[in-house]
């Protein structure tokens, strides 16, 4: 079982510290001074941090770097804060992307950069069986996971109830199925996007609960498309029609 309280502690990456720093979480910036001198996008991290006031902490060789490689700069943050299902009406109501049990992080992170991008404002996943929330998902979500809401739910099936309860359309995506999600138009009506995991998909016992269960047209050269990508068309879709 995941440990709800203090994801987002440690924040990676340029774009994910700058979301840090915007979202207010930051309590401390670390950087990396490279042999090649930092990057222009650092330099400009590191004075916005200065005019706002936040520590800073500069490690001057490779040796002494005990994060992530691939990163030079981190953020010790307070934690981020998330919610339960029976408190989602405490938000503000927008379009929701629902994940059943997504094991990946990188497409959770994708996903969530997605959601971010196209007003998919809150984003349900699992207490149980899925995956972590880790510095990793806050470094693939590029900054995105600063900018939605998180949800963790007990049961799917109460939470499909409890989205129908606050007017929300329920909608599965699946490739075996007959509707086009080009031809769904819910005008303005909130949707709650289901998306299930990379090797089942959504079961059949959730699929019956929902509204509707739509696919993504394409070619038969390629049978199926990437958790994260079909997430992310599917929520363009909805972003356009409401745009």
């Amino acid at each position: 079982m995941r440990t709800l309280a203090g994801i987002g502690k440690i924040v990676e990456g340029i774009n994910s510290v700058n979301g840090a720093i915007a979202s207010g979480r930051v309590e401390k910036i670390i950087y990396l001074e490279t042999r090649n001198g930092a990057s222009n996008r650092l330099i400009k991290l590191i004075e916005d941090a200065n005019l706002k006031g936040l520590a800073i902490e500069k490690v001057k060789t490779k040796e002494n770097w005990i994060y992530n490689s691939r990163h030079a700069v981190v953020a010790l943050c307070v934690p981020k804060k998330t919610y339960s299902e029976t408190s989602i009406n405490e938000l503000k109501l927008s379009n929701i992307v629902v994940l059943d049990h997504i094991q990946d992080t990188n497409n959770f992170g994708a996903i969530i950069r997605s959601a971010a991008a196209f007003n998919f404002n809150i984003v349900c996943l699992p207490k149980k069986r899925s995956v972590n929330i880790t510095e990793r998902t806050f470094a693939v979500s590029s900054g995105g996971l600063e900018n939605v809401s998180i949800v963790f739910y007990n049961s799917i099936f109460s939470l499909i109830k409890k989205l129908k309860s606050l007017d929300y359309w329920t909608v599965g995506l699946e490739m075996d199925t007959e509707e086009d999600i080009s031809n769904v138009n819910f005008n303005e009506q909130k949707v709650a996007l289901f998306i299930g995991s990379e090797e089942n998909g959504l079961s059949n016992e959730v699929q019956k609960k929902l509204d509707l269960v739509s696919k993504i047209n394409m070619n038969n050269k390629i049978e199926s498309l990437n958790a994260s990508v079909a997430a992310g068309i599917a929520m363009n879709h909805f972003f356009k029609k409401n745009s």
